[in-house]
């Protein structure tokens, strides 16, 4: 098994967090992982990924040059990273900034993930967390509890529960989409 999994937004957005809780999570369940991240010279803004390489056996390549899944929080990070996306491949797109869709041999997500942070939380924070849930939910890359493990580790922990129910909301939302298709 080796999948390679490719966040893309703005800084700011929490891309990187994804990535590294990503990571985390596969090393803690037993995978093995490499990561990476780029982002513009501003810290807000600009755009952002981070790359996320998990297998059942050593990684012989740590980078992602094609990526297998492609989660993405704005359009202009679609825009840029869908060329890079293996046929077949799925995406998962945060609808609140979508303004268009895109048409290939991919299956394609629109999914809330703003709108879930803002309705559940009164602010944009915490749409990253629910994006990676949808991820997790939908691919299977990675299982909850893991995930959960990684947020305890990782985040500072004023900010544990939040992100525990972001978690929760995105593997609600990506359960449904493990058939693939669009949505």
């Amino acid at each position: 098994m080796l999948t390679r999994i490719r966040f893309g937004g703005l800084g700011g957005q929490g891309i990187v967090m994804a990535g590294s809780l990503l990571g985390e999570a596969a090393t803690l369940a037993g995978l093995h992982a490499a990561g990476s991240n780029s982002y513009g010279a501003a810290a807000r803004g600009t755009a952002c990924r981070s790359d996320v390489v998990l297998s059942d056996v050593r990684i012989a390549y740590p980078h992602v040059s094609t990526a297998d899944v492609l989660a993405v929080m704005s359009q202009a990070a679609l825009d840029k990273y869908l060329p890079g996306l293996v046929p077949g491949g799925v995406v998962f797109a945060d609808d609140f900034s979508l303004q268009r869709t895109p048409e290939g041999k991919f299956a394609f997500h629109a999914v809330p993930a703003t709108h879930t942070a803002v309705r559940e939380f009164g602010s944009r924070q915490g749409a990253n967390i629910v994006l990676l849930g949808v991820v997790l939910g939908a691919t299977g890359a990675v299982g909850r509890a893991a995930v959960e493990e990684a947020i305890r580790h990782v985040v500072r922990a004023r900010f544990h529960e939040t992100n525990l129910r972001a978690l929760a909301l995105g593997f609600e939302l990506g359960r449904p989409l493990a058939a693939g298709g669009r949505s």
